[in-house]
This record gives structure tokens, sequence and C-alpha cells, in this order.
């Protein structure tokens, strides 16, 4: 795992997500990761026949094109990127931020991921 995500269960990762429902923070394991249920992982894991998104031809869905590029969530993505501006384009902020609200509204609006999370809940206020 510290491969994948050096980070991952260091003590900023671990106090990221301490105020996050459970379904949250499996939710970030698995993009961090690269193990989220879209296709290129689940082809990976022989579980579909092609790695490519189910919208657009030859490009494979992963954790970046599902986030950032992907034109069939640009309605999302527009909300996404007038509350964040830049950062809404960056990854590793979205997938740091203590907020997280953003995010998992976006991830909620697009649907893609409900099978496997359903409605992802947003991370409670920590405590002052």
């Amino acid at each position: 795992m510290n491969r994948l995500d050096p980070e991952l269960l260091q003590r900023s990762f671990v106090k990221l997500t301490a105020t996050f429902p459970k379904r949250l923070t499996s939710l970030y394991m698995s993009l961090r990761m690269g193990h989220a249920p879209l296709n290129k992982h689940l082809h990976r894991i022989g579980k579909i026949e092609s790695p490519h998104c189910p919208h657009c031809q030859r490009i494979e869905e992963t954790v970046h094109h599902f986030l950032i590029s992907c034109p069939f969530y640009q309605c999302e993505r527009h909300i996404l990127v007038n509350a964040l501006g830049r950062k809404a384009f960056s990854i590793s902020y979205l997938l740091t931020d203590p907020n997280a609200t953003h995010l998992v509204r976006y991830i909620n609006a697009s649907g893609r991921l409900k099978t496997t999370f359903g409605e992802v809940l947003l991370p409670r206020k920590p405590p002052d």
C-alpha cells in the first residue's frame, strides 16, 4: 500500500479522514489507490471486458478521467470548478481537502459510483 500512496497510512491521512463517515473514507482510499470501481480498475481485475469510459470512445476510465476530464460530467464538474476554481483540476487537492464537501457533491451528482458506495454522506464538522 505504501508504494501506491506513501501518505495513505500516515497521520495526515488518518487526521483527514477522522471526521469522515466510513463510506467516505473507503471512497477516498479507493480513489487514492486507483482501485475505485471505474472501468480501468474493473478491467484490470477481470470484472469487465473493456477499460474504456462508458461515455468516451477509446479513453480509459481512470480516477483522473472521471474527476478531471470526462466531458459527460461537465455540468457536475462546472459546479465543482465554480466552488474551487483551479483547485478543482488538482487530484492531489481534491483527495486531501479536509472539507471534502465539493468532491462528495460532485461524486453524488455524477451517480457514477452509486452502485458501490450509494449516496456518500458529507463529512462531519470537527469538534471545536
